[in-house]
């Protein structure tokens, strides 16, 4: 029996530039398609940033935690993923594991040697394309009576990324991802949250 409409959300800690744009889609359309609600960190201000992401977390019952782009930026390595993994971490320790977190990362055991706290924690391997984003976040929210397909979050996947350069014209320039919608879940992002309709 497939399941009603769920309440639960996903704290998404991922990067939102435009190097990282193929795969942020692809993480927003595929939770969306699944039927999740995304709490994101998109246009939250630098003033009571931390604040912000740590009642995001709270509100959230899983996250995704994309390692994939810890690396050096103007020579200086950027570690926001992993403070935010580490906050995810202690929350679901305090939960006693209510809250469960995923981590993404483009090669296998990059992860372990750079973060090596986390060993025990299998990280998903997309190998940097959105259908290895789609197939983990498929094996990981899998519901019975779910029929949602990795092709079909592809299509709308897709239909998205089609729609950018338009997106981008209309806005005079860059565009950010909560302009776009989701076809087939009518989902929307709006004040860093993406909810499915």
């Amino acid at each position: 029996m497939p399941r009603g409409r769920r309440t639960e959300s996903v704290f998404l800690n991922i990067p939102f530039d435009l190097g990282f744009e193929d795969l942020y889609l692809a993480y927003i359309v595929g939770l969306t398609q699944l039927g999740w609600r995304v709490n994101a960190t998109l246009a939250v201000p630098n003033q009571g940033r931390l604040e912000t992401i740590i009642e995001l977390i709270e509100e959230s019952n899983f996250s995704i935690h994309d390692l994939s782009r810890i690396e050096l930026s103007n020579g200086i390595p950027r570690f926001n993923m992993p403070v935010e993994l580490g906050l995810v971490l202690y929350r679901s320790h305090v939960t006693k594991g209510r809250h469960r977190a995923y981590v993404f990362e483009r090669r296998a055991h990059r992860a372990q040697r750079s973060t090596s706290d986390i060993n025990g924690i299998d990280p998903k391997i997309h190998n940097g394309t959105a259908k290895g984003v789609m197939s983990g976040l498929r094996n990981i929210f899998r519901q019975p009576g779910d029929v949602t397909t990795v092709p079909e979050m592809l299509t709308s996947y897709r239909a998205v990324r089609m729609k950018l350069s338009d997106l981008r014209l209309n806005a005079g320039g860059a565009v950010a991802v909560s302009d776009v919608g989701v076809p087939g879940s009518r989902a929307r992002i709006a004040g860093g949250i993406a909810e499915a309709d």
